[in-house]
């Protein structure tokens, strides 16, 4: 089974722009395993301890999470750990990180983003 590696800003821009995420991603590539890293985990729980929509906005995303299959993560930077994740085997990223889409079809790694609210795949 393909598994989609999601990146924060992915899980945000579908909180803040509710959509049907993932019947378009089934509808795009078929049945995925959404995988979350230890590491966009501990940058969402970054962003929800404080105040206001971006902190509501992430213990939102953690709760979409909450039911993803979990990996760790190295100590490199975010982006590179899930580059370093998606490389080899049947994965895509979900991201709508301009830099990490752009690591990613370097790698040859499909992405998963987001246009006018729905998902195209790039």
């Amino acid at each position: 089974m393909t598994e989609v590696i999601f990146d924060s800003s992915f899980l945000m821009a579908v909180v803040e722009r509710p959509t049907t995420w993932r019947e378009d991603i089934v509808d795009t590539i078929g049945s995925f395993e959404p995988v979350m890293l230890d590491c966009v985990s501990a940058e969402l729980q970054k962003i929800a301890i404080g105040r206001g929509a971006r902190s509501r906005t992430a213990r939102a995303a953690l709760e979409i999470a909450s039911a993803f299959k979990r990996r760790h993560c190295g100590s490199a930077r975010v982006d590179d750990e899930i580059v370093s994740a998606g490389a080899g085997g049947e994965h895509l990223i979900a991201t709508t990180d301009r830099e990490l889409s752009r690591s990613a079809n370097a790698a040859h790694i499909p992405v998963i983003t987001l246009r006018k609210g729905r998902v195209a795949l790039d």
